[in-house]
């Protein structure tokens, strides 16, 4: 269902008389993507592991891929694993964001059926490892006075080499600035209380169909829009969240009804 501006107007006009909702203090981060040839050709199993120098963290561009009913890409990385589906494909086409410099894949296919296969091919990898002599900066500058915080409302969003706080209002639904641009198939938001890569039972992408926003200075600097079910929980983020904090409803600001 599409968001009604007027409505979400109304919402992010209310957002912004509490100190919550105050700025969404995007920092630049680095982020660049590099070129990969991975094809496993058609195929009932395959395995292989995919490295790129030393990159903090790594996420894979499966867009070639393509997954049989029942068959599944195990990704393991650092202390995290994501198991993918042909659905899951379907609606993202980019695996979880992991921590460290390599991810394993693993392509398994359901026993007794023959003749079926799949393919996995990796064209790209994003990292966090910037452009030629680009220099990662932060809005917060030499000193970063921001306090911490462990709201499970609230979630680290990644655009594009920006990341920027963003707030869920319903299960789904979420506001940020304008000013952090616009989300792609690669945009995750990380719900944990620290630097790193969330867990992918964390992590949740956009669906970027749904996206609404602007940004032309100050007073019309806002955007919204929806995440899609979590790839391995199949959970939307305010059900899952609202399972930490105890409450059904905890999980999201409660601004009035969402469209």
């Amino acid at each position: 269902m599409k968001l009604y501006i007027n409505k979400l107007l109304f919402l992010l006009s209310a957002a912004s008389t509490s100190p919550l909702f105050a700025d969404a203090q995007y920092a630049t981060f680095c982020e660049s993507v590099q070129p990969y040839t991975y094809n496993s050709g058609d195929t009932r199993a395959a395995t292989t592991t995919v490295s790129i120098g030393n990159a903090p963290w790594i996420q894979l561009d499966l867009s070639g891929s393509e997954l049989a009913a029942g068959a599944t890409l195990t990704i393991v990385g650092d202390g995290a694993t994501q198991v993918i589906t042909s659905n899951d494909l379907s609606s993202n086409e980019f695996s979880a964001v992991f921590d460290g410099s390599s991810v394993s894949l693993e392509l398994s296919s359901p026993g007794g059926i023959r003749g079926v296969t799949s393919r996995v091919e990796v064209s790209q990898v994003k990292v966090g490892l910037c452009k030629d002599d680009i220099v990662s900066e932060s809005i917060c500058g030499g000193i970063d006075d921001r306090i911490p915080s462990t709201d499970v409302r609230m979630g680290r969003l990644s655009i594009g080499g920006s990341s920027c706080t963003a707030w869920l209002i319903s299960e789904d639904a979420y506001i940020t600035a304008g000013h952090c641009g616009t989300p792609t198939s690669s945009t995750r938001i990380h719900f944990i209380f620290s630097n790193g890569s969330a867990a992918p039972e964390d992590q949740y992408a956009v669906d970027v169909s749904q996206y609404v926003g602007a940004y032309t200075g100050v007073g019309n600097d806002w955007g919204t829009g929806r995440f899609l079910p979590n790839s391995v929980t199949g959970k939307l983020p305010g059900v899952a969240q609202s399972e930490k904090c105890g409450t059904p409803g905890c999980g999201w600001f409660n601004l009035g009804s969402v469209p």
